[in-house]
């Protein structure tokens, strides 16, 4: 009897803690095992974090870089929860990666800001975008306002 109700109680406190799992704390989980994917070339693992409809993409951008290029670091920085469309949550989080093309040999530094969205109770990465440093094939370039005449 006592061994059921040390069972309960341990199961209790198991979803008590699963529904501890904030927002922010999931994102981050996401987006740590994405761009360990990215950097170390894990790209199923990094694809399993973008659309389904944007994984084709996500290979061959890739794949075109793959031998060429050497992220040697990343930080995921700021994460912002926008909570204010309870329905579709979305967060922005600040990554800035240290890279190189192995045949340039300079180390270069590229900060992007990540969009994710919940789909099917998974954090996918809808958006990439590069906001400062070193142009990459791999991140959208910031759309410019139009210019007016």
């Amino acid at each position: 009897m006592r061994f059921l109700l040390l069972a309960a109680m341990a199961l209790s406190g198991c979803f008590l803690m699963s529904n501890a799992y904030s927002t922010r704390e999931q994102v981050l989980t996401a987006a740590r095992e994405y761009n360990d994917g990215v950097r170390w070339g894990k790209f199923e693992q990094a694809a399993n974090h973008v659309p389904k409809d944007k994984r084709k993409k996500f290979f061959e951008k890739h794949k075109n870089l793959e031998e060429e290029l050497d992220i040697s670091d990343y930080e995921i920085g700021a994460v912002d929860v926008d909570k204010s469309d309870r329905k579709h949550i979305k967060v922005t989080t600040r990554v800035d990666y240290t890279w190189s093309l192995k045949r340039e040999g300079l180390v270069q530094k590229t900060s992007t800001k990540q969009r994710w969205e919940e789909q099917n109770s998974e954090w996918v990465l809808v958006a990439e975008e590069r906001v400062k440093g070193t142009p990459l094939t791999l991140f959208d370039e910031p759309v410019e306002a139009s210019a007016t005449p």
